[in-house]
């Protein structure tokens, strides 16, 4: 009994010695996280302060090396300011509206040096000074409690979600979203860019609930009538669509159908698949036939890759009047190598169609543009996205270069009217 008695004893002490290690240990990690949270929070308030004297200090000159060099610390410093508050436990709303704004501050910054226009820069930047000293200060008042290192690792858990905060970090997101609209307004490209991801372009007509059953039936004539749900997509959705989900056999998916244009937005099958494996060519074949009716036959096949049960095929659309490849309108499609038939698809981006600009067309001479140890060995016509969201008309190259007895692969984008190199990207 006395040892029982004394095993009892020499583990609950032990436990107990235990469970103190544990909470000491557990405290010095909270003091350490706290102290690390702390310190990136002063970090941030150093260089924000760098930032807004930076930003004063381009409106200081016009045509100078100062005036350039101000202008790369605001790009670098937005980035620095992004990156520190980015890593830290604050409210995500206002988070995300102080990064959007730092981002923009550094985008216009370092866009200003192609744009080159000095009055319209002070115009904006001196604003953009009043609102970010404004700020400034509104983030010392708001960060005073919490960088003193040492508040619990709750208390920071809780300003994820402004639980117990004592700063007003809504009025704060507010106040930089307004900031942001008032002093860097999204450009005409941006604005098309958001319409084109929220589909508020689509003028199509309406498609009832019938419509895109017959749609789906159509596509998929083996489904029955009995194993198909019908729902509408969620009130808020960017773009309202049909989900019709459906089971057959050992085969079940789902098909979304826009309501404007009954376009097919999405499909997925989930099937056991069989051994058998179709010829390469009868795949693609069934690939285009599915696109083509689904009315997607103004497109071609850009890229193609396997794995032990489907291809997977990316297909671009093809502008008509230059014949050239639209690489931000693709559609992704699934086969399965068993049946050819189809197991996937996701024609968002293809739906999102681009707005297409007429451009001129200068013909280069590529021996005088490259090096002698370049070669050309592909040249095709494609819209391609440039760092300013605009879709510009582009020489689309496949590229050589031989050096030391190695030949590297490169794609490389040229604008056909100004000449800039959009893009430049050595291949695998």
């Amino acid at each position: 009994m006395k040892k029982i008695i004394f095993v009892l004893v020499y583990a609950i002490a032990a436990l107990s010695i235990f469970a103190y290690e544990k909470n000491v240990e557990n405290e010095q990690l909270s003091y350490l996280l706290s102290g690390q949270y702390a310190k990136k929070m002063t970090e941030a308030s150093q260089k924000l302060e760098e930032l807004d004297t930076a930003v004063k200090k381009t409106l200081l000159f016009n045509e100078s090396e100062g005036f350039d060099d101000a202008r790369k610390d605001i790009w670098r410093l937005s980035s620095d300011v992004k990156n520190a508050v980015g890593s830290l436990p604050l409210d995500r709303g206002f988070s995300n509206s102080w990064m959007n704004y730092l981002g923009r501050l550094g985008n216009y910054a370092k866009e200003s040096e192609r744009v080159n226009d000095k009055e319209e820069y002070h115009k904006v930047m001196s604003q953009a000074s009043v609102n970010l000293r404004e700020m400034a200060d509104e983030w010392q008042l708001a960060t005073a409690n919490l960088i003193r290192g040492d508040v619990s690792v709750e208390s920071w858990s809780n300003q994820l979600d402004s639980i117990d905060s004592e700063h007003d970090w809504d009025g704060m997101r507010e106040t930089v979203k307004q900031y942001t609209e008032s002093d860097f307004p999204l450009t005409t490209s941006e604005s098309d860019s958001l319409k084109k991801k929220e589909l508020q372009a689509l003028t199509d007509k309406k498609v009832t609930r019938e419509e895109a059953i017959e749609q789906f039936k159509f596509l998929f004539p083996e489904v029955s009538n009995s194993s198909i749900v019908v729902e509408n997509s969620k009130p808020g959705a960017p773009y309202p669509f049909y989900h019709i989900r459906f089971a057959e056999d050992s085969s079940i998916g789902y098909i979304d159908i826009t309501e404007k244009g009954g376009h097919v937005l999405s499909f997925l099958s989930e099937r056991p698949f069989g051994n058998e494996v179709q010829s390469y060519e009868f795949i693609e074949g069934k690939a285009e036939q599915f696109l083509s009716s689904s009315g997607y036959g103004d497109t071609v096949l850009e890229e193609a890759r396997e794995n032990h049960t489907s291809w997977h095929f990316v297909f671009v659309r093809v502008e008509p009047e230059y014949d050239a490849k639209v690489f931000s309108d693709v559609i992704h499609l699934k086969v399965a190598k068993d049946t050819g038939g189809i197991i996937g698809l996701n024609a968002m981006e293809y739906i999102q169609k681009e707005n297409l600009k007429p451009q001129e067309i200068v013909k280069l001479n590529w021996n005088e543009f490259f090096r002698s140890n370049v070669m050309v060995v592909k040249e095709e016509l494609a819209y391609v996205e440039n760092d300013r969201l605009d879709q510009r008309l582009a020489y689309y190259l496949t590229v050589t270069m031989e050096v030391d007895d190695q030949i590297d692969t490169y794609v490389v984008v040229v604008d056909t009217e100004t000449a800039e190199v959009i893009k430049t990207e050595k291949q695998p």
